[in-house]
Formats: C-alpha cells, sequence, structure tokens
C-alpha cells in the first residue's frame, strides 16, 4: 500500500497455541496491531479496514452502486455523458468518481460525482432540490460553484469543473488526482508549500468561509483534498457535502471537544488541520497538537496554536473574522475584485438552519457519549487503584 509501514502481526505457535496464556498474550497484541492500523488515518478510512471491522455495512459494491445511479440520473435528463471512472481516487468510501463531457460540447472535460444520502441528511427531496439550484448559483472568486447537481431519493450528483492537476492535497504529495487515494497519499514524495503562499491560501480560505457564514451557510467539510489551487488562487470545492449529508472526515476528533459546538467553530477547527497540513506537509492524526517542531515559522505556529492546542479546544476556538485579522493573514494583500454573489431564497435558509441544527445535535449527543465514556474510564481505573492498594495492605498484615 504505497509507502504506509504496517504494524508487525504479532507471532503464532503451531504448538501450544490454544494455552490460555499464549490466546491472551496474542490477543492484546492483536488489539495493539488494530490500534496501530487505525491510528493512521488513510488506513482507518479505507474499504478494507472498513470491511473487516464492519462487513453488514461495508460489503456492497459501492462503485457499481454509483454508475447505476449516475446512469439513471443522466437518462432522465442530465446534460453530461460519462467517459472515464475515477475509482477510489477521493479518500470516502461512497463517493464515487467520473469524467465526463457535456452533450453539446466534448472537448469540455468536468467532473461528475455521486454519494448517497449521508447520516446528517435532514432536508426533504424538494429543499434538496432547491439548495443545490441556489448553490449553484455562487459567484466567489475562491469558490468553485458545481455545473450542476442533480438530487435523487439514493443521493445526490453533482458536476464541477475539472482541475487536471489535483486537489492542494495532489499537490502536497505530488500526484495525479486520478490515483488511488490510499497509494497516492501514503507517498513518501512531498513538497512543502512556501510560508508566503500558506498565508495567501490561507488567507482566501478564510474569506470565502466569511462569506458563506455571511449568507448563513458553513461549509463543513474544509480539507486539503476539497481545495484546489488555479492560477495561485486557492479555492474551495464541493459545498454540496453538508447537503447529502456525508460526515465531516474528522468528525472522530471533534466528538472529543464540546466547543466545536457550531458551523463557525467546525469550519475553523477544520481550516486548522488543513493549515496544518499546508505548514509541514502532513496530516494531523492527533485532536490536538501539544508540540510543534521547534523550526517551525513563529507567525503560522501562532494561528495554529490558537486554533489546535488543547487549551484552545477547550476554552474555544477563534472566529472567522477574528483569524483574518491575525498578522500572519492580514498581511497578506489580495488582488480579486470580483463581487461575490450567492442569493439564497428564504426557504432554502431555513432548510439550511434546519440541516445544520440536527447535525450540531447529533454531535453534541456523540460529544456527551464521550465524555460520559471517559468519565466511566476514570472511576473504573480508581475502582481497579483501591482495590490494588487493599490488597497489597492485606498481604502486609498477614505478613506480619
Amino acid at each position: 500500500m504505497g509507502t504506509v509501514v504496517l504494524p508487525q502481526l504479532p507471532p503464532k505457535k503451531v504448538f501450544g497455541n490454544t494455552d490460555r496464556d499464549f490466546i491472551n498474550e496474542r490477543k492484546e497484541a492483536l488489539q495493539k496491531y488494530l490500534e496501530g492500523i487505525l491510528f493512521n488515518p488513510l488506513l482507518a478510512s479505507s474499504l478494507p479496514v472498513k470491511r473487516f471491522l464492519d462487513p453488514t455495512n461495508y460489503t456492497r459494491n459501492f462503485l457499481e452502486e454509483a454508475r447505476q445511479n449516475v446512469h439513471i440520473v443522466l437518462r432522465s435528463g442530465g446534460s453530461h455523458e460519462v467517459t472515464e471512472v475515477l475509482p477510489s481516487c477521493g479518500t470516502r468510501i461512497a463517493k464515487e468518481y467520473f469524467l465526463a463531457h457535456p452533450l453539446a460540447d466534448s472537448k469540455t472535460q468536468h467532473v461528475l460525482w455521486w454519494a448517497p444520502f449521508g447520516p446528517d441528511k435532514a432536508m426533504n427531496l424538494r429543499d434538496t432540490h432547491a439548495t443545490l439550484t441556489a448553490l449553484v448559483q455562487c459567484q466567489h472568486p475562491y469558490i468553485v460553484p458545481a455545473v450542476s447537481s442533480i438530487a435523487s431519493e439514493a443521493g445526490v450528483c453533482v458536476v464541477r469543473p475539472w482541475f487536471p492537476q489535483g486537489s492542494l492535497r495532489d499537490r502536497i504529495h505530488q500526484t495525479k488526482p486520478q490515483g488511488n487515494s490510499l497509494v497516492k497519499y501514503s507517498s513518501d514524495k512531498f513538497i512543502p508549500i512556501e510560508q508566503t503562499d500558506c498565508a495567501v491560501y490561507g488567507r482566501q480560505i478564510l474569506e470565502a468561509l466569511l462569506f458563506l457564514h455571511e449568507k448563513g451557510i458553513g461549509h463543513g467539510h474544509l480539507h486539503t483534498g476539497n481545495l484546489v489551487i488555479d492560477n495561485n488562487v486557492c479555492r474551495l470545492l464541493d459545498l454540496e457535502n453538508q447537503v447529502v449529508g456525508l460526515p465531516n472526515h474528522i468528525r472522530s476528533h471533534m466528538i472529543h471537544h464540546r466547543k466545536i459546538n457550531s458551523m463557525e467553530a467546525i469550519d475553523v477547527y477544520c481550516f486548522g488541520h488543513a493549515l496544518y497540513e499546508m505548514v509541514f506537509s502532513k496530516r494531523l492524526t492527533d485532536n490536538t497538537c501539544t508540540e510543534f517542531p521547534p523550526e517551525s515559522p513563529a507567525l503560522s505556529r501562532s494561528v495554529l496554536e490558537s486554533i489546535l492546542s488543547a487549551e484552545a479546544c477547550k476554552n474555544g476556538l477563534p472566529t472567522i473574522a477574528g483569524l483574518l485579522t491575525h498578522p500572519f493573514f492580514n498581511q497578506t494583500p489580495l488582488h480579486s475584485h470580483e463581487k461575490p454573489s450567492l442569493r439564497l431564497p428564504s426557504s432554502v435558509k431555513q432548510a439550511i438552519a434546519v440541516a445544520q441544527e440536527a447535525m450540531l445535535e447529533r454531535l453534541a449527543a456523540d460529544q456527551k457519549k464521550v465524555r460520559q465514556q471517559r468519565k466511566l474510564s476514570k472511576a473504573e481505573a480508581f475502582v481497579t487503584q483501591q482495590s490494588i492498594k487493599s490488597r497489597s495492605k492485606k498481604e502486609f498484615t498477614s505478613r506480619d
């Protein structure tokens, strides 16, 4: 699998493999092996691992399902024709990508993706149609709107411009967008992004996020795979993810922090992870960062500490507007004078607000479960410690 270093499997035995001590030792070693696999975000989100851990939900043929649904959508009124399948080029298992071109223009290349509705879906089909239609009309220098989007009872089909250079993550890893994501992003080849470019791209991302939040809609799925550099301009992709109800790619990190309780906090936290990947050319695998490399530049490190430190996640994250006043960004000039535009009918605004609230409620419920589990673990550890102390005391008394 690329250059992913897998943990070592514990040794087996031909004789004595039914001994209780050996079984317990091997069980413990296999648990550590599995934890090592899950510590790597690429492996943890890969289909083979998902199928091993949850065969009930992941034995389906997602690509074939996507083919069939795309065929149905395009046959019932689509304006494009699929020319090539891009299997596993993204990091989401059920989200499948295809190259396509308009029926009226075979030379123009677009990318088409299909995704079934996810666990955060809260809109009915009519509101989903209306929201997708409104998002297609979005005009902003740092946002790539879809060319077209169609919702069905099974999911959503989105067509957007094709960028042959790939995403920002592709650029970091020196890969082409067509490749398998597990192979592409496990490569040890990468290009560090200059600090000046990190500042420019960071400000452009923040300006786009600020615009969206002023309109009452968050992005909700910001990461370097949803960013593209086009003529040295960083632009956001896939606003439609939250309409589909797809879970955030680092939701497993966010459930540890109750202060991540709004769409703005989610986007800021995701921005911190994206900036970390830009600055250090690798993903942050933990939910906070306690130590930054000593050679890391002071200004970018200051931004990252304000978002990703344990203290920031405990006490509250900065706002998007507040981040734009940070010296790392506010000294970066913007040369775009394009007037942004996004008109959301009142019914669409209401549907988005309800969907975002439902998503935040589900996140808060999972955050509560994590806190309860943490308290239970502490209580069990305390009881175990007291039991050991009591046993030691009895043994000492009996010796006397």
